[in-house]
């Protein structure tokens, strides 16, 4: 059986807002607007922050983001630098959803942080741990620790019985 691990393709959409939003400062095409919606927005220039509050939904041409709080730190050049969503946050992005407490998007080092029972899922397939962590630029995935992934077979295929394999002797 070919299969292809969905789970590379989820932790892009995390932060895919990162590129949209917060990295433009020309008006775009209406097809690659991202837009950011919550109760609250606190915005400080001196302390270079931007904070959403309170019901926080990304709609952005590639996926949707929904979270209690959004908070994006900007850096010197004011070009976002972290993007960090907490509380209930979820993204989906075509057949892969994503579930945690925490997500931090490091824009500088291209790295993704789930924690917060996080939970990546495509169709049946679930992925688990206390933290996964996701090097865009690498492609390289790390679910620490008490990793856990369940693949469901696709109907009509073969799968090994589990009990013969521990009679094996491993």
């Amino acid at each position: 059986m070919k299969r292809i691990c969905p789970l590379y393709l989820i932790p892009p959409l995390v932060f895919a807002l990162a590129t949209g939003a917060f990295g433009q400062t020309a008006p775009e095409a209406e097809d690659n607007l991202t837009v950011i919606t919550s109760d609250r927005l606190t915005f400080d220039y001196q302390k270079q922050f931007a904070l959403f509050d309170k019901n926080v939904v990304v709609v952005d041409p590639e996926m949707r983001l929904y979270a209690d709080r959004l908070t994006v730190r900007f850096g010197p050049d004011n070009k976002a630098q972290e993007i960090k969503a907490e509380g209930r946050v979820h993204i989906i992005q075509a057949d892969k959803e994503a579930r945690a407490e925490i997500a931090i998007y490091n824009l500088i080092q291209g790295v993704i942080i789930l924690t917060g029972k996080p939970q990546i899922t495509r169709g049946k397939d679930v992925l688990t741990g206390e933290k996964i962590t996701f090097w865009r630029d690498q492609n390289r995935l790390l679910v620490e620790p008490r990793a856990r992934l369940i693949l469901q077979s696709e109907p009509g295929q073969n799968r090994p019985n589990l009990l013969d394999e521990a009679l094996r002797g491993r």
